[in-house]
């Protein structure tokens, strides 16, 4: 009787479908019991959709997290093979140069693709050997010593910025609008040796502001299923019938081509695109076409957008504490600086300094900076997880422990990183946070310091910021938001 059902186009069906979901809840069943000594709610153990559904209606992250935290403990578990610490001693182990951790399949939503192909960058690379592959022929190019000599490029830019916002003295400025352009019109400067131009005339001239926080937002809402942004972005079918290249993407092609055209894939790699082609030139196999491409995107990418992200965001902490502000002003007036300042004498400024880190504690990163364990597992945080789990650290919890930052962790208070010995400054400085940390520490760490110094020692110098509106920060995409509408009053008459 049960032959003959099963040989029947219906029973054949019914049996194929309760074998697909017998197959299914084994798998279910196998994926929650592997982490079952990991406290989290139920729903996020058995399925990623948990968490997704909570990121597609509006939150984000790692605020989500940082409730699983503060509900069960200083390990969650938040999905069927993800696990979360709020534990600052874990961030060595988990982003170490010990036993490395590749990159989780949540970056792939990153990935951006041009001309239907995916590209791939240093940030979205899970593969360790290929990054460490590509940084060591091109790391020379991130140096300090590197973006010293193309320091007067800097001050070009930061030039026009003064100048455009002197022009506007009076008025309300959107503070933060104008510092958007003045990090790509400097990063495509470094990058291709001449300004995208934004600056000079008032507004994104290619769409490409509005492109860069789509992609940030796009990776927010698929982090948690990177596989089925794969399957309904980047299949085969959408990559050959959509084969549409984003604002950047272009901009980047259109500046490669004209470079080889020009014949200075070598050229003594004066800039950074200059220093990819000779690197590609060199070795080939390391630096394929697709990863100049890739370096080039990315680099001038997310390069301007976190640099004037972070810029902006400081300067909201720093208008919301008037007296900080006035220990700044007074440090950054009573320090004889040139103009543009150097970074040479913007650097020896003890308080902007300690501003600049403060305000990179508290503005921490929406996402999940996460890794996988490998073979054979690991034991992190004193609880062992088996290969493939992706864990990741609580910024939110970390970057505010009062057994590292104080009893006031979560205040914008400069003076914490004065007047410590160097082990606790070390301490602060690691769980910060900013640069993330170990082998995937971010490569133009040195650039950003450098622009964020320039940037808030030349405003400072330059004029009296006073607030129109209450300006805000908020989250959103996949990086904090500020609104800064403001009047500057020049400090030197016009």
């Amino acid at each position: 009787m049960a032959t003959s059902i099963i040989q029947t186009p219906q029973g054949l069906l019914f049996a194929a479908l309760a074998i697909l979901t017998a197959a299914l809840l084994y798998a279910q069943v196998k994926s929650y019991a592997r982490l079952r000594h990991i406290p989290g709610p139920l729903l996020a153990s058995l399925t990623d959709l948990w968490s997704a559904t909570k990121v597609w209606r509006g939150a984000h992250h790692c605020e989500i997290v940082h409730e699983l935290h503060q509900k069960y403990g200083p390990i969650v578990r938040f999905g069927p093979n993800r696990v979360s610490f709020a534990n600052p001693d874990t961030i060595p182990q988990i982003y170490g140069t010990g036993q490395v951790f590749p990159k989780a399949s949540s970056y792939n939503p990153m990935r951006t693709l041009a001309n239907g192909k995916e590209i791939m960058s240093l940030v979205t690379i899970s593969d360790e050997k290929k990054v460490t592959s590509l940084k060591r022929h091109i790391s020379a190019g991130f140096s300090q010593s590197t973006w010293l000599k193309q320091e007067a490029q800097i001050d070009g830019t930061l030039k026009i910025l003064i100048t455009q916002l002197r022009a506007r003295a009076g008025q309300e400025v959107p503070l933060n609008t104008w510092l958007s352009f003045w990090s790509f019109d400097t990063l495509t400067e470094l990058a291709f040796s001449e300004s995208r131009g934004f600056l000079t005339a008032g507004r994104d001239l290619d769409g490409i502001c509005p492109s860069g926080h789509q992609r940030f937002a796009h990776w927010r809402l698929w982090a948690s299923l990177p596989g089925w942004e794969a399957v309904i972005y980047k299949n085969w079918i959408v990559t050959r019938i959509q084969r549409a290249t984003g604002p950047l993407a272009q901009l980047a092609i259109r500046r490669i081509q004209q470079r080889k055209a020009e014949d200075k894939a070598g050229g003594g790699g004066k800039d950074l695109l200059g220093r990819y082609l000779a690197a590609s030139q060199e070795a080939p196999e390391a630096v394929a076409p697709a990863d100049v491409l890739g370096l080039t995107i990315s680099t001038i990418h997310a390069g301007s957008e976190t640099t004037a992200m972070t810029s902006s965001a400081t300067l909201v902490y720093l208008l919301w504490n008037p007296a900080t502000l006035a220990r700044l002003e007074e440090e950054v007036l009573g320090a004889g600086l040139s103009f543009p300042p150097r970074f040479a004498e913007v650097d020896k400024l003890v308080y902007l300094d300690a501003v600049i880190r403060e305000g990179m504690r508290l503005f921490v990163n929406p996402n999940c900076v996460e890794r996988t364990i490998t073979p054979p597992g690991a034991e992190i945080g004193g609880v062992y997880l088996p290969a493939g789990t992706g864990v990741s650290i609580s910024e939110l919890d970390t970057t505010r422990d009062p057994a590292v930052y104080g009893a006031d962790p979560h205040s914008f208070k400069p003076e914490r990183w004065l007047n410590v010995d160097k082990t606790k400054w070390a301490e602060m400085n690691r769980v910060s946070f900013g640069f993330s940390y170990g082998r995937r520490e971010c490569i133009g760490k040195h650039l950003a310091r450098m622009e964020m110094k320039k940037l808030l020692a030349s405003l400072i110098l330059s004029f009296k910021i006073v607030p129109t509106k209450p300006v805000q920060m908020w989250m959103e995409s996949s990086l904090g938001q500020t609104r800064l509408d403001v009047r500057l009053e020049p400090r030197v008459p016009l």
